[in-house]
This record gives C-alpha cells, sequence and structure tokens, in this order.
C-alpha cells in the first residue's frame, strides 16, 4: 500500500510538473525502504541487502526532511 502512496504522488508530480510534493514522497520512499530492510534483515541475517536498505532508508529520510 506504501508502494502505490509513493508511486501516485510521483506520477502525480511528474504529469502537472507540481514538485511541491516530493519531500512527502521522499519521506515515504524512504519509511518503505526501511520496512523492506527491515524484513530482509530479520529473513536473510547479515548475509542479505537488509543493512544496505535500512542505511539507504536512513540517508533518504534525513534528506527529506531537510528538504522540508
Amino acid at each position: 500500500m506504501l508502494a502505490l502512496i509513493v508511486v501516485a504522488i510521483s506520477m502525480y508530480g511528474l504529469m502537472t510538473k507540481d514538485f511541491s510534493y516530493g519531500p512527502i514522497s521522499s519521506l515515504l520512499l524512504g519509511i518503505l525502504f526501511a520496512i523492506m530492510g527491515i524484513e530482509e534483515y530479520k529473513m536473510k541475517g547479515k548475509n542479505g541487502w537488509g543493512m544496505f536498505l535500512i542505511i539507504g532508508s536512513l540517508l533518504i529520510i534525513v534528506m527529506a526532511l531537510f528538504s522540508f
């Protein structure tokens, strides 16, 4: 559901050239990456992509918060 919201906000911005909702989309994308990273880390431990996704999500969330 969260992925659909991110795609919908991004498509709205691309179609209307109104990028005022960009930080919200980035924040939701960071949250989505964090959820995916936690699930991946629980399933595969240190051998999977979980830690990479968690670090990436933190970077995206920090950048989204600074762009508000």
